[in-house]
């Protein structure tokens, strides 16, 4: 799948411990940001695919699903316990010179199976 960069909000607006849930492109993307640093993650968990955003925490540089409890690491996406059962997918992302942030996202529309579920049985 190709990408592409879509800008998304300026950098000024994202607050520390922030975390602000946009759909880019349809897909559904989580901006954070803990202790100055920015991360773009996926705004699914991989327990349930619920939304960390809104109702999910920051802290500690891991993101928490508010579901089921479900940590994740914000720099590379993976699980630190309770019900997810694999990483999160990271998207791309830069500062243009003008301040925004700008998120690269596959240019194709998602499907069920970009969403992170964990299989019954």
């Amino acid at each position: 799948m190709t990408e592409s960069y879509h800008r998304v909000v300026e950098a000024s607006a994202i607050e520390d411990r922030a975390m602000m849930p946009f759909i880019v492109n349809g897909w559904p993307v989580l901006l954070c940001k803990d202790e100055g640093q920015v991360h773009a993650l996926i705004n699914r968990c991989s327990h349930a695919a619920a939304q960390l955003a809104p109702g999910g925490r920051v802290r500690r540089g891991a993101v928490m699903c508010p579901l089921h409890g479900a940590r994740f690491k914000l720099d590379n996406g993976e699980c630190l316990g309770g019900a997810g059962y694999k990483a999160l997918k990271l998207y791309p992302w830069r500062e243009s010179a003008d301040g925004w942030i700008e998120v690269a996202v596959p240019d194709e529309a998602p499907g069920a199976e970009h969403l992170p579920v964990k299989p019954l049985g």
